[in-house]
């Protein structure tokens, strides 16, 4: 009886081991792909930053008074174009 009790708890000790390496496992698994995901959205912030940092440089009034001036001569063209 000693012995077949000690070859069960052997058992559960293995099957247990076993448990403990696959959760481990899938921890260090899952902790990888949130880091890829983290360092994913932070490189798309850092781009949106320098994105947003581009267009206020865009948006400045010289370059919006020229983009102005340039749709007016375009639709002026337009309509002299529907005349003749």
């Amino acid at each position: 009886m000693k012995w077949l009790l000690a070859g069960l708890l052997f058992a559960l000790a293995v099957t247990l081991a076993i448990g403990t390496a696959a959760l481990r496992a899938d921890n260090a698994r899952s902790r990888y792909h949130l880091e890829r995901a983290f360092h994913q959205v932070r490189d798309r912030v850092i781009e949106y930053r320098r994105l947003s940092v581009g267009l206020l440089d865009e948006a400045s009034p010289e370059r919006l008074a020229a983009a102005h001036w340039q749709h007016l001569r375009a639709a002026q063209q337009r309509r002299e174009g529907a005349v003749q």
